[in-house]
């Protein structure tokens, strides 16, 4: 199934300095409230308070974005358990051949003809790490008379219940950090979306005060220098 396409940020600064920066033009809106109103009726009294409170949410909503080193930590803990996973069919295997001497068909029933293509696939690693461990249960007896101890067949199961958990687990940890993240995106964005109504109001609203107007202008990425109180640059 196709995955939904990642929230996107609607700014270029780092979240921090774009919600410090908004709030600055919060202030700036606040004192020049009545002018907004007058322009345009949708700036109520609603908007400012709403603002403020997109801002607060912003700020506390945390961000779970996994780190590379997070991530780097799991596939390591994975390819730990392929590796011994390796070992522990290849053991199997061998004692399979001594208690069913050329007795290609039992083999079989292991999965051994699967082995090369599950060495560095996880799912298919899992499925015949389940497949060899039922076979190896019902041929229990067999196997033990020629050496494959009861500790080697639990550690066959332990393998194939680890490795199911922590390929699940890496897989969740991957699920649950995209949603936490576009989660995380979207309330930054509402904070930066109403900085963007009012930047946009500024400009035909102050048009002939550039000053003030400057006070709301929005860079690329957010607010600019005038956000602070620094009007822009005379045009050339």
């Amino acid at each position: 199934m196709k995955r939904p396409t990642a929230v996107l940020r609607h700014y270029s600064q780092p979240d921090a300095t774009m919600r410090q920066d908004l709030r600055t033009m919060h202030g700036h809106y606040l004192a020049h409230e009545a002018a907004f109103q007058k322009f345009n009726p949708e700036f109520d009294a609603a908007f400012g308070k709403d603002w403020l409170a997109a801002l607060d949410l912003a700020d506390t909503t945390p961000d779970h974005t996994v780190r590379v080193g997070e991530l780097q930590e799991d596939t390591a803990e994975v390819e730990t358990v392929m590796e011994q996973a390796q070992r522990a069919l290849q053991a199997v295997f061998y004692y399979v051949g001594r208690a069913f001497p050329h007795n290609a068909g039992r083999l079989a029933t292991y999965g051994r003809s699967t082995y090369d293509a599950a060495r560095d696939n996880h799912d298919k690693m899992r499925t015949l790490l389940h497949t060899a461990f039922t076979s190896a249960t019902r041929d229990a007896q067999a196997l033990e008379a020629k050496g494959y101890t009861k500790a080697q067949l639990a550690e066959l199961g332990r393998l194939a219940d680890e490795l199911t958990t922590t390929n699940t687990t890496q897989e969740v940890t991957k699920g649950t950090n995209t949603e936490g993240t576009d989660h995380y995106i979207t309330t930054q964005n509402l904070a930066y979306g109403y900085g963007q109504e009012v930047s946009a109001a500024a400009k035909v609203l102050f048009v002939e005060d550039k000053a003030t107007q400057g006070l709301f202008r929005l860079s690329s990425g957010g607010p600019g220098p005038a956000a602070a109180g620094t009007p822009p640059p005379p045009k050339a």
